[in-house]
């Protein structure tokens, strides 16, 4: 059975990143976590640590014209320190826009996030937006 801590702090993350609380969500990282977006944009890859989290949501954020929404559809315990999001992604801005689903992976320790990996369901699309 999956740690219940684990969970609880998966879904308050999502809670602050929702109500676009981005110093409560980045403060429940691990000062050395890492956010990974996958594809080839300007937010893919690694971030480690609170600032360059911090700087990526707000370029996430800049580059939608501040119109980006994720919301989560489903978390599941996956382990004692595995969570699984599947969330929901929309952005519009003169040209294009993100309308799919994605998956995440969630490794919490000791309370904080120390990992978490996004998919998305249209790569080309969510790369294509954020170019």
């Amino acid at each position: 059975m999956a740690d219940d801590n684990a969970f609880e702090v998966a879904q308050t993350a999502w809670d602050k990143w929702v109500a676009a609380d981005l110093e409560g969500f980045v403060n429940m990282w691990d000062p050395d976590g890492v956010w990974t977006n996958a594809g080839r944009s300007q937010i893919s890859g690694p971030r480690r640590g609170h600032d360059e989290i911090t700087k990526v949501a707000q370029l996430a954020f800049q580059l939608s014209g501040g119109t980006l929404k994720a919301r989560p559809v489903e978390l599941a315990a996956a382990g004692e320190d595995v969570v699984l999001g599947y969330f929901h992604v929309e952005a519009q801005r003169p040209g294009a826009a993100i309308d799919q689903y994605g998956l995440q992976r969630f490794v919490i320790r000791s309370g904080k996030i120390v990992s978490l990996d996004n998919v998305f369901s249209d790569q080309g699309q969510f790369d294509a937006f954020y170019e």
